[in-house]
């Protein structure tokens, strides 16, 4: 699958009103990395083509402390990014491939906070450390991915925390 992505430590460039998406809540954690790409998929890209928000959101860790959000792209631009519309100049989208690999996932529900992140993150790492037939690829590389959107009410979220597996 493909993915449209933004690191997410480093302030916004001056000028990214023209290439992102309008937020209401911008205190949220997140939020001017998801107004990057949701201004890329609603159509503030080189070819001024609109497409389907997807699910989930992921949030990724890079080196360094850095993390990075991705928006899954719509399915048609799995084989192919060149033929996914490309980010404009300086709104710091990059579009990338991913391929298919083994993960451990724990599935939970309500907000995602850091502290439920975190309490869901060792969680998963207990799990996968006893399994006797699958072990971590990298337990520092976990992955959360969250369905809804900020205002979906909280007994009804679905997020998940996931590490690539390799087989014993």
């Amino acid at each position: 699958y493909s993915v449209c992505a933004v690191t997410m430590n480093k302030p916004r460039p001056i000028g990214s009103e023209k290439t992102d998406a309008k937020i209401v809540n911008k205190e949220m954690s997140g939020a001017s990395s998801f107004g990057a790409l949701a201004g890329y998929l609603f159509g503030k890209n080189e070819q001024k083509s609109p497409m389907k928000m997807t699910t989930p959101v992921f949030t990724s860790p890079l080196v360094d402390e850095e993390k990075q959000m991705e928006f899954v792209l719509p399915s048609e631009y799995w084989n192919e990014n060149e033929n996914a519309p490309q980010p404009l100049s300086g709104s710091g989208v990059t579009l990338q491939k991913r391929e298919s690999e083994d993960r451990a996932v724990l599935l939970f529900g309500g907000y995602a906070s850091k502290k439920e992140v975190d309490k869901r993150k060792k969680e998963l790492v207990t799990v996968v450390t006893k399994d006797s037939d699958w072990t971590s690829d990298d337990d520092t590389m976990i992955t959360l991915a969250q369905y809804n959107d900020p205002f979906t009410v909280p007994w009804r979220r679905l997020n998940e925390v996931s590490v690539k597996v390799v087989k014993k």
